[in-house]
């Protein structure tokens, strides 16, 4: 078992030239947000904002998208089609797809819902190529499909049992048994979070306290992780420099505003402090 440390997380942030472009840092696309779950969508896309990434584009169901571009200024916001249930659906895969096309990283998942058209887009995601990270409903909609991309999931334990893992020998034993079973980068979140790779030591997180179990915490550290890929971290160094990164935002807020008032919207207007304080 590795701690993922301070020094660490330094060496992996990568240096920005003086004569750096917005293209430079990336393009992440963002599927997210259903009808009462807007504000993961904005989360999410945000995050990848503060990360570092250097554009973002949001694919939001049209039931919301009014609701995540007022306030997501700093991200490409485009209306989809939805169901009934303010769900994106089918009809939305055309577009889906191109995007895809020009992505370096697709993160799918917070405030999705769930639904067969769902399902069906969690395997096309799969089946293509641009690196993916599935969080949340990403996660739920998931159903044993074909991996053909570099997958990043990011379970909490009540997450991971339901996708097939197991913790009664402990979350290092499960989370090692998942990745040897289905070849992945699995975030097993929560108290001092695991992250784990085939082949390689688990590492563990200490940043990070109960002032970060709230609503959209979530949603932050998945924007955040593929902020870091499409930076160029390869997928486990891009989780492991996130869950420090992030915990270590929350370590901020519990310092100046308390573990019990702050938000994910106090944490993500830290990520800047803490990648200050990195280095990056």
């Amino acid at each position: 078992m590795q701690t993922i440390t301070h020094s660490f997380v330094r060496n992996l942030l990568p240096p920005r030239p003086k004569t750096s472009h917005k293209g430079d840092f990336g393009r992440v696309l963002v599927l997210a947000g259903s009808t009462g779950f807007s504000g993961a969508a904005w989360f999410c896309g945000l995050a990848a904002v503060r990360g570092g990434a250097g554009l973002v584009t949001l694919g939001l169901p049209e039931s919301v998208w009014g609701q995540v571009a007022s306030g997501a200024r700093e991200c490409m916001c485009f209306p989809l089609p939805c169901d009934e249930e303010g769900r994106l659906n089918e009809k939305s895969f055309p577009w889906i797809e191109r995007q895809l096309a020009k992505a370096d990283v697709c993160v799918c998942g917070p405030g999705l819902g769930r639904s067969p058209d769902l399902q069906r887009l969690i395997a096309l995601l799969m089946e293509r190529d641009t690196p993916l990270v599935l969080d949340a409903d990403g996660i739920n909609n998931r159903s044993g499909h074909i991996l053909n991309c570099p997958l990043v999931q990011t379970p909490h334990e009540g997450e991971f049992i339901r996708m097939g893992g197991a913790i009664t020998h402990g979350r290092e034993a499960g989370g090692l048994a998942y990745i040897e079973k289905y070849p992945c980068v699995l975030v097993l979140k929560g108290h001092e979070t695991l992250v784990f790779e085939p082949g390689e030591p688990p590492r563990k997180n200490t940043t990070g306290g109960p002032g970060l179990a709230k609503g959209g915490s979530g949603d932050v550290l998945a924007g955040l992780i593929a902020a870091m890929m499409a930076q160029g971290l390869s997928p486990f160094d891009a989780a492991s420099a996130a869950v420090y990164l992030h915990g270590l935002a929350g370590d901020i807020c519990e310092k100046e505003i308390g573990e019990r008032g702050m938000t994910a919207s106090d944490v993500l207007g830290k990520l800047p402090k803490a990648l200050l304080l990195t280095g990056g």
